[in-house]
């Protein structure tokens, strides 16, 4: 058919030393136009399609593959190398591995010369691209000072600067604010009508992309497809399925299925009926006296820019702390002061009772677990197994069943780097976990994780907590820190501009301002009040 742009027939992928394809004889077609989103389990193969896809496998592929896949009616392996590439842009879950430059602009630039772009053009499409997803201000910086979330959004304005028939995206939104999340699905939605382009989104959080998409592709834990039509047909008709196998449903429509409203289920907020039975769920808001942390004066610069200013903050022995705000806003630099890791900062730090740079590393380590936004910089064994038990006694029970609860038994001998990004992810939280320090802080701990393993992730924090650890979480889930924190650190520029508990929060901070939003259920009852005060 003229209008199948990509056709894939029979697809498997096997990696070595596995006893299963990855990929189970895939079939589909992707037609000119189409805006799929691909979903399924944390660890079934999104990723894997993606490689095949853009022609990475089987060229860098240590197994096998069998089936076919076209692009334009033509074999992918007819493809001359590159070529398929200014054709089929891809965004990978972790932009990291698909940067080849120093500085922003010369990343861009770096595609438009292999497009063969006339110099004195680059200069305008190099501001273009980077206008269409906000970083113009950071054009001259070096990739590395770039925020995570900073980081997604110029690998997609690298693969924008193409002008590809197929964009996909794997997890665009994973390190995005809320604000940042919606600008991006609007941007490609903008995009997509300009020209005509061909979307397959692979994403967990798929509230943004409702208005956009067409189709739903559903693959499940095995690697096998077993959903392919419209979304609310998969969500109406399938939702207990979507629910078991780990698949998020849309927030509006876990609202109406927790309130029993009956189907057809809505997809937007404001279909939401009145007078819904809507509770959120909260931590208990306990008194806490026991300093474990302080900060004094705590200040960070680089190149004479400040980029950390906390006069004071205090953190309890028994806190959950949600800490909060807009990419770039110094987040995961304040969890790095406050534990140690980031150097040449000013101020007084104490950690139970002394200063962190009286303490010996090995000691202060052993009492603050630190979860890296990018798990791979963590890790320092050679199997899932080694890792774990890292520091611990080598095999112990303990550690097997860690590896069970994280769903990881398949892959306990594999090294850290062969899983998923969401394995990863789940695997680099079990490692801090398994120390029981007394300070825990994870910077986007459930970020590329299905409905279950985020749960489950979830539930494994909650018992470290009750046990008496506290908790650090940087976090742009707000359905999250709604339910979980006990207090929310709001940082905006480098500075800390709220701290209080979560409710107050809601009813005092535009959040707006900050790149985030309500959490549905409060953003519900509040309209819910205000209906009632018209009434």
């Amino acid at each position: 058919m003229k209008d199948i742009l990509l056709e894939v027939n029979q697809l498997s992928v096997t990696f070595e030393e596995e006893s299963r394809p990855t990929l189970n004889e895939l079939s589909f077609s992707i037609k000119k136009g189409d805006s799929i989103l691909l979903l399924g389990p944390s660890g079934s193969g999104k990723s894997t399609l993606t490689y095949c896809l853009n022609g990475l496998y089987p060229k860098e592929l240590d197994g096998e593959m069998g089936g076919t896949i076209s692009f334009s009616g033509k074999p992918l392996h007819q493809y001359a190398s590159g070529q398929l590439n200014l054709e089929v842009g891809t965004v990978f879950q972790d932009p990291e591995t698909q940067f080849c430059m120093l500085t922003v602009e010369d990343e861009i630039a770096f595609g438009l010369e292999n497009k063969k772009m006339a110099p004195d053009r680059m200069d305008a499409e190099i501001e273009r691209v980077l206008s269409l997803v906000g970083l113009e201000h950071r054009r001259k910086d070096t990739i590395h000072t770039l925020s995570g979330g900073q980081k997604q959004k110029l690998a997609l304005a690298a693969v924008l600067a193409l002008n590809p028939s197929l964009l996909i995206l794997d997890e665009p939104t994973a390190n995005l604010d809320p604000s940042a999340s919606k600008e991006l699905a609007e941007t490609i939605r903008q995009l997509k009508e300009q020209q005509n382009l061909t979307l397959l989104i692979i994403e967990h959080n798929i509230d943004y992309w409702l208005p956009i998409i067409n189709r739903t592709i559903l693959i499940d834990r095995d690697g096998t497809l077993f959903f392919d039509g419209e979304m609310t047909e998969a969500i109406n008709h399938y939702d207990d399925e979507l629910v078991q196998r780990g698949i998020w449903l849309p927030e509006v429509t876990r609202l109406a299925k927790d309130a029993k409203l009956a189907k057809p289920w809505p997809l937007a907020a404001d279909q939401l009926p009145n007078g819904l039975n809507v509770h959120a769920e909260r931590q208990s808001a306990n008194q806490f006296d026991k300093v474990l942390l302080q900060i004094e004066h705590g200040r960070f610069k680089n190149k004479d820019k400040l980029l950390l200013d906390i006069p004071s903050l205090t953190i309890y022995q028994g806190e959950f702390i949600a800490i909060t705000g807009k990419n770039g806003s110094g987040k995961t630099l304040l969890s790095q002061m406050m534990t140690g890791l980031l150097k040449h900062a000013s101020g007084k730090i104490e950690f139970m009772g002394k200063q962190l740079k009286r303490w010996k590393q090995e000691e202060l380590y052993q009492q603050i677990g630190y979860v890296f936004q990018n798990p791979e910089h963590q890790f320092l064994s050679d199997s899932v197994r080694e890792e774990i038990a890292f520091g611990q006694p080598a095999s112990t029970a303990k550690t097997e069943e860690l590896i069970e609860e994280i769903q990881l038994s398949e892959h306990a001998d594999k090294h850290p780097f062969q899983l998923s990004q969401g394995q990863k992810r789940r695997l680099s939280v079990a490692t801090m976990l398994v120390q029981e320090p007394q300070l825990l802080v994870l910077d986007e701990p459930t970020f590329g994780q299905d409905s279950r393993t985020t749960a489950m992730l979830m539930q494994q924090m909650t018992a470290q907590h009750q046990r008496g650890c506290t908790i650090v979480m940087i976090t742009h889930d707000m359905e999250l820190v709604n339910r979980y924190a006990s207090r929310v650190l709001l940082v905006k520029e480098g500075k800390i501009v709220f701290d209080d508990t979560p409710e107050a929060i809601w009813k005092t901070a535009n959040l707006t301002e900050y790149g985030l939003s309500l959490p549905l259920k409060e953003a519900y009852q509040q309209r819910e009040q205000k209906v009632s005060l018209h009434a």
